[in-house]
């Protein structure tokens, strides 16, 4: 079976969308194409409504299986062949965007800071290993991502071969460079001179978007660990 086609690549904005059941089963369908984003790369997956035939699920959880996407839903829906529309859950979807850009902003400040390599993110915490960050480098952060957010730097999406990704030492990025077949084009994202990186999630189209920050934290862990804990705003 083709896998399906990830609308969310081309368009984060996208909230609405019609596409085709290609298989079903008890509670879930899977589509031809679908603005859906399915849960992995530390951002949750979308929720919403699917409509068909009259009748309407709402979809619970998403998830890709190989490279197939699964809606899982409240309800059985339609039968292979069906045409469905999809409805984003647009608050859930956007405050993840905004979440998602903001991560991929503080990780760049904190990195060209010499803060070391991050080894786990989420869209609340950050972790860098080996790390000296201290709450005068916090204080710093804190300044710079708010006068970026300030300035409104576009956030750009395109597309490079694998071989010209530059990870630098970063042994996580590498080793997931290794499992891409060679001339695949990669997916990255670029958020002015503050940070750069592959990515396969949705973001804002501006970091005024994004806004400020309610919370920025610093925790000790563990073999000289540092933790980030941020929050946005609203």
């Amino acid at each position: 079976m083709v896998g399906t086609k990830l609308l969310y690549l081309e368009d984060s904005y996208l909230r609405v969308f019609s596409s085709k059941i290609v298989a079903s089963g008890p509670r879930f369908v899977v589509l031809e194409a679908t603005a859906f984003y399915p849960e992995g790369g530390g951002q949750p997956c979308d929720q919403g409504w699917l409509r068909c035939g009259g009748e309407e699920a709402r979809v619970v959880k998403v998830l890709m299986r190989g490279n197939l996407v699964y809606h899982y839903l409240d309800r059985n829906l339609g039968e292979v062949g069906g045409v469905v529309e999809g409805e984003l859950d647009w608050g859930r979807r956007y405050r993840h965007m905004r979440l998602h850009s903001c991560e991929h902003l503080l990780t760049g400040l904190f990195e060209a800071g010499g803060s070391g390599p991050k080894v786990f993110s989420s869209f609340t915490q950050l972790d860098f290993q080996p790390s000296e960050l201290s709450e005068g480098d916090l204080e710093q952060v804190w300044k710079q991502y708010h006068r970026v957010v300030e300035e409104d730097v576009p956030v750009e999406v395109y597309y490079v071969d694998r071989s010209e990704v530059d990870v630098g030492g970063d042994r996580r990025k590498k080793a997931f460079l290794e499992k891409i077949p060679p001339g695949v084009k990669i997916r990255m994202v670029r958020i002015g001179e503050y940070a750069e990186t592959f990515c396969r999630g949705t973001h804002v189209a501006r970091t005024g978007e994004i806004g400020g920050l309610f919370e920025l934290r610093v925790e000790p862990k563990r073999k000289g660990r540092k933790v980030v804990y941020f929050r946005l705003a609203e």
